[in-house]
């Protein structure tokens, strides 16, 4: 099984380290990130008990998968943040990978380690033979958009919403 190791580039502080998700206590761990992950990046979104089912089931899964990877990033004071990966076959039949998640806890913000997360699942992804890596970001996560374009990130689609007017009869 893939572990990952320290990429050359990625310089963390230095009491954090990353590592393979381990059971359903880091998973627990996880799903306590979810609702600010989500409610911050869409306006009216709430991480209810259902939601959180249905990502506890689905990281269940992602773990034993050996074409995803769920990676943390650990401190003294315990998880500070993940990266979910996965790799398929894209339209051209080449691996690419996909960034599904990721997120660093407030209290580690702009301290290198979002920066390394992504290092990290790059790696894995790099293992499996991924050609490239897409990520779907919010428009409005300036903070996220400017670490993934000083990573080489492109945008190369937009995504655009219209709402509805359904009203049920």
């Amino acid at each position: 099984m893939w572990e990952p190791s320290p990429p050359a580039e990625a310089a963390p502080p230095a009491d954090v380290r990353i590592r393979r998700l381990r059971g359903d206590g880091d998973v627990r761990l996880i799903l306590a990130f979810l609702p600010d992950l989500y409610e911050s990046n869409f306006p009216g979104f709430q991480a209810d008990p259902q939601f959180l089912a249905a990502s506890r089931d689905r990281l269940r899964v992602a773990a034993a998968d050996p074409r995803q990877a769920i990676l943390v990033a650990e401190d003294r004071a315990g998880l500070c943040g993940f990266i979910w990966v996965s790799a398929e076959v894209d339209y051209r039949g080449l691996m690419r990978g996909e960034v599904r998640a990721i997120y660093v806890h407030p209290r580690m913000r702009r301290r290198g380690v979002g920066r390394r997360l992504m290092a990290h699942g790059e790696a894995f992804l790099g293992v499996l033979g991924c050609h490239a890596v897409t990520l779907m970001v919010t428009a409005s996560n300036r903070a996220a958009c400017g670490l993934y374009g000083a990573l080489g990130y492109q945008v190369t689609r937009h995504q655009m919403e219209k709402p509805l007017n359904v009203h049920p009869e």
